[in-house]
């Protein structure tokens, strides 16, 4: 498989290069900086981020009725712009002619919320993903001081965890409502599972202490966490605050210092659980999964609505649960979310239903630590740099 790399860099205005791996020819370009006040604008109006001065509603109308996730023709006209300002046309070239290729962009902080996999490229509008496996590289400060990863016999489940003195109702109550024995979430009821559970309604809610997620996961070779995360706040520089709701709140800082033995394969389905390279210091919970053990992380790029507002026998939020679980089981976890992510690209922009909006469907996005063996060190020849205004 060939291996291109795309990388971001902010400055008075944003940079970008790609690579193939092994070659040292990379070509650049730039944004202009109406082009990135522009980008920068269009995803607040977008995300079901909440911002300051608004409730949970007026983020969630803002996203199903104001913004590009109304209809799959502004959804198309939003990705295709982004694809358009984003992917330069060598690149597209260049993962064309290659046969299967996997893509690892590292964006810069003003670009961490774009959703790559789904964006469509020119000229017949395939999505990035049908022409790559694409996945999220991990910063070279994070990887340096990346633990090895463990081997474990068991799959760790975070369902819903009970947070003591939160009504199910309340702003940290139940993501996923009251558990039932005839959910779609029974799959995860298996005998690998841990803690064990013969049903689902035995697994889902279960309170879950720091002490207690930190022994199972030194035990699991997966984690799949759902439930409540708080993002680092936006005036901060470092991402480390960013936080873990389980019986008590624990930050990524936490989970540095106390050693923890992350699994191999990471799922974080939480609000913002994979916004940490948004900062200048990205070490929140999905870095620190990696910088713990880990080697696959699958982790939001934005606040995931729940169901509630939903007709009934919709479940986008635990469609999405799922394939993040099958991705964690896969022997190709990138290929096997991108390929759930495509098909449900498909959907929307056929039928435009509820229970396919890319709120929830277009949020996650996959990052590899690449084995110590397939890191290269790339030295730029400067009679080999092209240089484009994009």
């Amino acid at each position: 498989m060939h291996t291109v790399h795309l990388t971001y860099a902010d400055a008075v205005t944003t940079y970008f290069s790609w690579r193939a791996a092994g070659s040292g020819d990379v070509l650049t370009a730039r944004l202009i900086p109406a082009q990135m006040d522009a980008l920068r604008d269009s995803f607040p109006r977008t995300l079901p981020d909440i911002h300051p001065g608004e409730g949970a509603a007026d983020a969630l109308r803002r996203t199903f009725h104001d913004g590009a996730f109304r209809s799959p023709q502004d959804t198309w006209t939003y990705f295709s712009q982004l694809g358009a300002m984003l992917i330069p046309q060598q690149l597209i070239a260049l993962l064309r002619g290659a046969g299967r290729s996997r893509l690892i962009i590292r964006p810069s902080p003003s670009l961490a919320q774009v959703p790559w996999a789904v964006l469509p490229t020119h000229p017949d509008g395939r999505l990035l993903g049908e022409l790559a496996d694409v996945v999220l590289g991990v910063p070279d400060s994070v990887r340096a001081l990346a633990g090895a990863p463990h081997d474990g016999d068991a799959d760790l489940m975070v369902i819903d965890p009970k947070i003591p003195g939160q009504p199910p109702t309340g702003p940290l109550g139940s993501v996923l409502g009251r558990p039932v024995d005839t959910d779609p979430l029974v799959p995860l009821v298996r005998p690998t599972t841990l803690p064990a559970a013969d049903t689902y309604s035995g697994l889902a809610r279960a309170p879950m202490s720091r002490q207690e997620f930190l022994a199972a996961s030194a035990r699991a070779r997966s984690l799949l966490f759902v439930g409540h995360v708080s993002a680092a706040g936006e005036e901060t520089a470092s991402a480390e605050s960013s936080t873990l709701h389980l019986s008590e709140p624990v930050t990524a800082g936490d989970l540095l210092r106390a050693g923890w033995r992350a699994p191999r394969r990471v799922g974080l389905i939480g609000c913002a659980s994979g916004s940490d390279l948004r900062y200048p210091e990205p070490f929140g919970l999905a870095t620190a999964a990696v910088a713990c053990g880990a080697q696959t992380v699958v982790a939001s790029l934005w606040t995931l609505p729940t169901e509630a507002t939903l007709p009934a026998g919709m479940h986008p939020l635990r469609e999405l649960v799922l394939a993040t679980d099958r991705a964690l089981q896969s022997a190709d976890p990138a290929r096997t979310l991108l390929d759930w992510q495509l098909a449900k690209a498909r959907a929307w922009f056929s039928t435009g239903a509820p229970a396919d909006n890319p709120a929830w469907w277009a949020a996650p996005a996959l990052t590899e630590r690449a084995p110590a063996r397939a890191v290269r060190v790339w030295n730029a020849r400067p009679h080999h740099r092209r240089n484009h205004d994009h």
